[in-house]
């Protein structure tokens, strides 16, 4: 929570599993060229408590930037991950991998500005001390350098300080093509030898219908070869793949969706991980946009589903007229929303085909078109319309027989009547 221009208060709460966890923290600047944040934490798990402290701080200026983090864990501190988390063990239980709360985190990262430009050097270097206990020392160097047709030259380098049989080495090129491709190539060097690395993808975007599809293969004392290809419809996304490591081999099929009830329709669709809205226009086949990015169209009773609304900010939801009936009524054409996190709204738009409208040109008793910009009501109804250039006024509301009444700039008025039929699909004019 933003309490003013100069601190930012945060605050946590987690709990279950015989477990309560919460803290509190505060962010502040440093200045014109820095930042910096702090926070504690407590728990009580399975009858122990504990403790934990986090802290970082940022600086930049012209081009250099260092960054800074500590955390310390003390006692029994537990979070969710760690109560819940079984640790993956390898064929000697050994611990892999652990969802232990860190005892101990301490980094560095260190950018530094180059002579040349569209490159990049940074230098880092991270403590950690596990829950099990276990210590690493990693140091690591990087660099980018930005060449032909947006390609980018890269290396890395990284050392564990104490783990003599933990180091690497890899550099490469990465060329965009087309279509959303990327194709990168490399070498890396390791405890387990040299290997040549070869990547060619394609992105997949967020519209419906797109394909996104990836080839990897790496060629050294261990083959590890991978294929995998995925399909976005309007109601899920499939993604399918298959690898070889040494002489193993394993494939895999994954379904991501969503059902969404609101707004008087059922809709599938792909997964929803934030907040949605449903979208009712009143017609078929037109065009909504999501921040002036287009989402799709609306179905055979004018509405659709819309994901990926930010919750808790402005969301701005439009139609594109383009494909409306000339004769709608169109009342509004942008819409602009707050959503909670998780949670739909419902937008009507209220477009009607057919309205009971029509373009009426309206003159004096000389014949002379109205002068623009004065308004007029039909007689026993409620909403005013104005006078355009040539006498012209959209005028809505109206029945078989209309009488309508124009307000004079000398005070007096203008009454004028007409019939009126419907015509779908046109535009009537009435003269």
């Amino acid at each position: 929570y933003g309490l003013t221009d100069w601190l930012t208060l945060e605050g946590h709460a987690e709990g279950g599993v015989d477990l309560i966890n919460g803290g509190v923290g505060a962010a502040f600047p440093l200045g014109p060229y820095g930042a910096a944040s702090a926070a504690v934490a407590g728990s009580h798990h399975d009858g122990r408590t504990g403790a934990l402290v986090d802290a970082s701080v940022e600086f930049g200026y012209e081009g250099w930037a260092i960054n800074a983090h500590m955390q310390r864990a003390f006692g029994g501190y537990e979070d969710i991950a760690s109560v819940t988390a079984e640790p993956v063990l390898d064929p000697d239980d050994f611990t892999r991998f652990s969802a232990g709360v860190p005892r101990a985190v301490d980094q560095v990262t260190l950018s530094v500005p180059m002579p040349l430009d569209f490159s990049s050097l940074n230098l880092s270097y991270t403590h950690l001390k596990s829950a099990e206990g276990d210590t690493n020392q990693i140091v690591g160097l990087s660099y980018s350098q930005a060449i032909f047709k947006r390609s980018t030259l890269y290396a890395t380098a990284f050392a564990d300080l104490d783990d003599d049989s933990s180091y690497g080495v890899f550099a490469g090129i990465s060329i965009p093509f087309n279509d959303d491709i990327t194709a990168s190539t490399g070498v890396e060097q390791g405890p387990d030898g040299l290997n040549v690395v070869a990547d060619l993808a394609k992105s997949e975007r967020a519209e419906d219908f797109s394909i996104g599809w990836q080839l990897r293969t790496s060629e050294g004392e261990v083959p590890n070869r991978s294929a995998a290809v995925s399909y976005r419809a309007p109601f899920a996304r499939f993604q399918a793949g298959a690898q070889q490591f040494d002489k193993d081999f394993r494939a895999t099929g994954q379904m991501d969706g969503a059902i969404a009830m609101a707004g008087g329709g059922v809709f599938a669709t792909n997964r929803i991980d934030d907040a949605f809205a449903v979208v009712d226009v009143g017609t078929p086949d037109v065009e909504v946009l999501h921040q002036n990015r287009p989402v799709g169209k609306t179905d055979s009773k004018g509405r659709i589903l819309v994901t990926g609304l930010n919750s808790y900010e402005l969301n701005t939801v439009s139609i594109d007229p383009k494909n409306l009936p000339v004769d709608a009524d169109v009342p509004t054409t942008k819409e602009t929303v707050v959503p909670a996190d998780r949670n739909g709204v419902v937008l009507k738009f209220g477009v009607s085909e057919a309205a009971q409208a029509a373009l009426v040109t309206l003159v004096d008793a000389s014949g002379t078109p109205l002068e623009a910009g004065l308004s007029g009501r039909v007689d026993g109804g409620a909403e005013d319309f104005v006078v355009g250039y040539d006498g012209q006024a959209y005028i809505k509301g109206l029945g078989k027989q209309n009488v309508v009444v124009v307000g004079l700039t000398d005070g007096g008025s203008c009454r004028a009547s007409f019939p009126f039929e419907a015509a779908r699909g046109q535009q009537v004019t009435i003269k």
